[in-house]
Formats: C-alpha cells, structure tokens, sequence
C-alpha cells in the first residue's frame, strides 16, 4: 500500500514539473549559435534574360506559276496568263532538291505562244500599212468633213498599233514566264506538275529558303527589354539542337489573339544561324533573348544584396565568423546574380541567409525575408555562374 501512494506522488511531481517547462520555466534545450548561409565573391558573368515559346519557320517561301512572276506563297500570285493553257515541258526538280538563285526547276511549251508571236507581228505589218494610208487619206482631204473623217481614221490606226505592240509585249513575256526559275537559294518543297500534262491552277512549284527563323510570343512586360539586334538562344527539343540567334523585329502590334485573354504578347522575330538539317520549319522551339549582361566582372548571389538601388550592401564574414555590414556599389542586378563593381574581392564569404535552429525538433533553414534586389533585406539564397 505504501509503495502505491509513492508511485502517485512521483507521478505528480513529474506531472507538475513538465507543465513548469511548458509555460517557460525552463528551456527545453541549450540556445545553439545562429548558423550563416554563406557565398564567396567569384569573377564570372551576370546575364538578363527573357524567355518565349515558338514555332520554327522559314525565312521566305516562294511560289512558282506558269505565266505569273513568282510570289510569296503567303500571298496571290501576280499577273495572269488570260487564256493560255501551259502545257508542262519539263520538270527538272522534285521535293527536297536543293537549289540556287537562277536555277531552272520547270518549263512549259511555248509553241502556241510562238505562233500567237507570229499573228501578232503579220498584224503590225497590216497596221503600219493602214496608218500610212491613214495618213496619206488626211494629207489628201479637201474638205472639213472629210479631214475630219481622216483624222479620225489615222487616230484608229495608231491606237491599233499601239495595241498590236502591247499584244506582242505581253507574248514576250509570257513566252519568258514559261520557263520557271528559283528565285532564291532555297529547297524545293513541292512540285504539283508533271511532264506532258496541263499545269493546274496555282503554283507549280515552291522553292523555300534555307534560313530558318522563330516567332515567338513575348509578354507586354518583357517587351521594353528586348530590342533589334539582341542575341538568343533556341533550344529545339524535338532534335535535341541549341542554336544562336539574333532578334530582327518585333511586332508593332500585340497578337489578336493574346488581346482577348489576360495576357497580351508580341511577335518577336529571332533568325537562327548555322541550323543544322535535322531542324524543320514547324518545330517547336524555346527561346532565351539575352537582353543584358555582364562577363567576367565581380559576382555575388543576388540574395546576398541589403539596401536599395544606389544604397546596397553586403554581410562580409570575418575570420571570427561574425558578418560585417560593408556598402557596395553594384551593375546589373538579376534575380539570381548581382554584378559588383567596387566594394568586395574576389574570394571574400558573403551572407546570402541565415540558417536559424529552433528551440523544438523543427529547423528553419530560409533567409532574411526574401529579398529581391530593390528592396530592403536578405533573400533565402541565390546563384552564381562562374566564369572560371
């Protein structure tokens, strides 16, 4: 019995010295010392870039018809053949040939042409023959009705020459657009003819240039970075390529479509360099506009960065491990990396954050707040891209 009642007052006692801890009475654990997330100062390159999504196409496409001047492919055809039907000659290419500037790639046969050349050219001699009875008729007239009458006849006969001409003209150079011609190094990517039967209406051939490009869909608030000229990066995941380019226009005008949601885009041209074969017009491509930067100057992350623009600073560690305020004066700020222009060396520790141990079981490991450049404070951390 009397070892029960000791059990009781034990257990109470231990009951009471428990909640004493949990109201404060005591601490759980030891305080540990505050823990620095830390970075050194590197030389390496600080880089602002904008990212979009596009499609890879062509530079230029070109259609080819018989009897019309060739034609972007995006747009009609010019001219018109009138009445003629272009029996094809020749084709002298197929899908996927690669061509130069001036090559041939079609011809059509001309011998109707030919023979209308040579109905036309009897049908001037006819015409020169009657204005020179035109103009004698009015040198011959006597009276004023019959001079006007003459007039008159010699004025039919020049519009009947001048029409005559023109008809001979335009056979002329019909007989010239029946031979079908590259109009631009490029690739043959259709024919729709073949020899010894009528050409069809629209284009017989089109001939697309080699030189790739990507338009690609850039955010209103990212417009005002990028400019003519900027260089980019196009990744092609479908082939596994990454290439370079440069940007060679920007949409004065947002995309219609973007205008009915809740983000409005631009169309931003980027002309690739050095494709290689494996990328073709319709793939997807991501693209990286490298808007600004920095290389091979003083770099510390970001994060690292207190204060405001023209007012920042740096927790330098010291060799007691005690952070130090020193002011920096900075270049360009990204939200990863920070280029230092005065104030740091290469090799000096950084704070970027603190890593903090709670007074339970839980650690808290983030920054001083999360603070962008332009802003008061330390973010949870940052990264650099050496140069070395």
């Amino acid at each position: 019995m009397k070892l029960k009642i000791l059990a009781i007052v034990a257990l109470g006692a231990i009951g009471v010295g428990a909640a004493f801890v949990a109201v404060g009475g005591l601490p759980a654990s030891a305080a540990t010392p505050t823990k620095y997330l830390t970075s050194a100062a590197t030389t390496g390159d600080v880089t602002k870039d904008v990212a979009a999504t596009g499609t890879v196409a062509t530079t230029a496409s070109y259609g080819l018809a018989f009897g019309t001047p060739a034609h972007l492919a995006s747009a009609s055809a010019t001219g018109s053949s009138g009445s003629t039907t272009w029996k094809v000659a020749a084709v002298k290419v197929k899908v996927g040939d690669t061509v130069k500037k001036g090559a041939l790639v079609a011809t059509a046969d001309t011998s109707d042409l030919q023979r209308q050349q040579a109905d036309a050219a009897t049908n001037l001699k006819i015409d020169k023959i009657n204005l020179s009875d035109a103009q004698d008729t009015l040198a011959n007239a006597t009276t004023t009705a019959a001079t006007h009458a003459a007039r008159i006849g010699l004025y039919n006969a020049q519009i009947k020459i001048a029409a005559t001409r023109k008809t001979i003209q335009d056979l002329k150079t019909q007989v010239t657009l029946a031979t079908l011609k590259a109009p631009i190094d490029g690739i043959v990517t259709a024919v729709n003819v073949v020899p010894g039967a009528d050409a069809p209406s629209g284009d017989a051939i089109v001939v697309e240039s080699k030189d790739l490009q990507v338009t690609a869909d850039v955010v209103e608030s990212d417009l005002a970075a990028v400019a003519v000229g900027q260089t980019a990066t196009v990744t092609v995941s479908a082939v596994d390529a990454s290439l370079s380019g440069t940007v060679t226009a920007i949409a004065p005008t947002a995309n219609a479509a973007s205008t009915n949601g809740s983000v409005v885009s631009y169309a931003v041209t980027v002309a690739l360099k050095d494709a290689p074969p494996v990328v073709h017009p319709g793939m997807t491509s991501d693209i990286t506009i490298t808007t600004a930067d920095a290389t091979n100057v003083l770099t510390v992350p970001a994060a690292a960065l207190c204060g405001t623009a023209g007012s920042y600073s740096v927790l330098v560690l010291g060799p007691d491990g005690e952070p130090s305020a020193v002011p920096v004066q900075v270049g360009l700020v990204t939200n990863t990396t920070a280029e230092v222009k005065s104030g740091l060396s290469a090799g000096e520790t950084v704070v970027t954050g603190v890593n903090t141990p709670q007074t339970t079981t839980s650690t808290n490991n983030g920054g001083f707040g999360g603070a962008i450049p332009g802003g008061g404070g330390f973010g949870g951390g940052g990264r650099v891209r050496n140069g070395n």
